[in-house]
């Protein structure tokens, strides 16, 4: 086994918006598990899909979700997060007036779409000395939010 050595990620970093679609990144991807951040625009959906082998777990980080399967609507609010089993044809939309960001996380995570890289993947592909793209938008999180700068 090969040692392990803990490595913070500061989320803010993930967080991209478009008006044009909503984004998501690669946050970390094991041969267990995949985590992205999902970002939505007000108006914006993640049209209906179906994961046949892979449950996922969407948890509101900011914003406001409604999580749309065939059989019922259930609306996320910050910090609230809900399981989609395997097979269960589902979709997510914000019909609020707030950007909506999303933690979505799957297990096993051979059926995810795949997902822009990181900053982490960028700064490891360009050297430690890279900045990541959308500084401004991160550093006014990091003023709003809190933490390290």
């Amino acid at each position: 086994m090969e040692p392990f050595e803990p490595v913070a990620v500061d989320l803010r970093d993930y967080v991209d918006f478009d008006l044009a679609e909503a984004i998501g990144r690669r946050v970390f991807t094991t041969d267990v598990v995949a985590v992205d951040l999902v970002c939505l625009q007000p108006g914006q959906q993640i049209g209906a899909r179906t994961l046949a082998g892979a449950d996922a777990i969407y948890t509101v980080l900011g914003g406001r979700a409604w999580v749309v399967t065939d059989e019922a609507e259930a609306t996320l609010e910050p910090l609230q997060a809900m399981v989609v089993p395997a097979g269960i044809p589902h979709g997510v939309r914000n019909d609020g007036a707030d950007p909506l960001i999303l933690q979505l996380v799957v297990s096993p995570p051979d059926e995810l779409p795949d997902s822009a890289g990181g900053p982490a993947a960028e700064a490891a592909d360009l050297g430690s000395s890279a900045q990541p793209a959308r500084a401004g938008l991160r550093d006014r999180l990091r003023r709003t939010l809190g933490g390290p700068g």
